[in-house]
């Protein structure tokens, strides 16, 4: 990043511009997606209708949930308490998957792509409760997570995101992407209420799809999922700074010498990010998951809303 950059106010995300966007999204909604879950037919039990509620889903009863309902047929069968879940009709609540790891923690403009993703997260959340729709999020950064259930307060919000910059502020220095990361996350999602949420994963989506495939293909049969992929602009194209020495990580002693001003070096480097961009595009289409890419450099809003995800 530039001189003026490597202060933390610019390294790091500050809470009141998370909450800044909070008046940026007034009358923006989310644009209206097909429903993914017709890649998948039959394969899901018919909403039972109630009292204004409907049955979402059976999972393993975990603490706080109520006794009451508590799916016995099921326990029996597997010797393991599980409970069954409902959500009000009609209502389709929004969680968003955010990475917060050393591998985000890059930017050679603007914002490091944990930065922009928190951001991307925020307005999302925001623009969900201008709907009066519930928001839910799992925040993750390689060590730590934190799960908050959707709701409808914008107080709960402000907490989930505080939470977000706290676990962004444990990030010192960038390192390549570990493959358990995107894993270990959407495991503990699937292990969470999240039938028939909209899912948004925000994040390095070309190591998600690589490293959780398994995982990926799980949660799209039970939510509707949009995948939003951060890059930097450095990561496309490589500027013109003759020769260059790169390393995956500050802590590898692997260096790769590279003449940017190369013509041939140029394709091919770019021709890798194609490639890698195009193997993520085909994996989500199979599993019927929109796939957008937002740039580090990019206003937040004006992304979301040329990528047509607001309106």
């Amino acid at each position: 990043m530039t001189a003026n950059a490597m202060d933390n106010d610019s390294l790091y995300s500050q809470l009141d511009e998370l909450v800044a966007f909070r008046f940026h999204v007034k009358q923006k909604k989310l644009k209206h997606q097909p429903n993914q879950l017709a890649h998948h037919s039959g394969e899901h039990t018919a909403l039972k209708k109630g009292r204004g509620m409907s049955f979402s889903e059976v999972r393993q009863y975990q603490p706080g949930d109520d006794i009451r309902h508590i799916d016995w047929r099921v326990t029996a069968r597997t010797q393991k308490p599980h409970t069954k879940l409902f959500i009000e009709e009609n209502e389709r609540p929004a969680l968003v998957v955010v990475e917060q790891t050393a591998n985000m923690f890059f930017g050679s403009r603007v914002h490091t792509k944990a930065a922009q993703a928190l951001n991307i997260a925020a307005i999302l959340g925001w623009v969900s409760l201008q709907q009066n729709e519930r928001i839910g999020a799992l925040l993750f950064n390689g060590q730590k997570h934190h799960w908050q259930a959707a709701k409808r307060q914008t107080s709960e919000w402000g907490f989930c995101l505080q939470q977000a910059i706290a676990l962004q502020n444990q990030l010192r220095q960038p390192q390549s992407p570990n493959a358990k990361d995107w894993p270990q996350a959407l495991k503990q999602l699937l292990l969470s209420p999240s039938a028939n949420h909209k899912v948004f994963l925000i994040g390095d989506m070309i190591n998600m799809t690589q490293c959780a495939t398994k995982e990926l293909l799980q949660l799209s049969k039970k939510a509707d999922v949009s995948a939003i992929h951060i890059y930097d602009p450095l990561e496309k194209q490589l500027p013109h700074f003759g020769w260059l020495s790169l390393t995956p990580s500050l802590q590898s002693d692997n260096w790769l010498q590279l003449d940017s001003s190369n013509s041939k070096t140029q394709a091919a480097y770019q021709d890798l990010y194609q490639k890698q961009w195009r193997q993520t595009f085909d994996r989500c289409s199979q599993l019927g998951i929109a796939l957008i890419e937002v740039s580090s450099a990019a206003n937040p809003m004006s992304a979301l809303m040329q990528q047509q995800l607001i309106v």
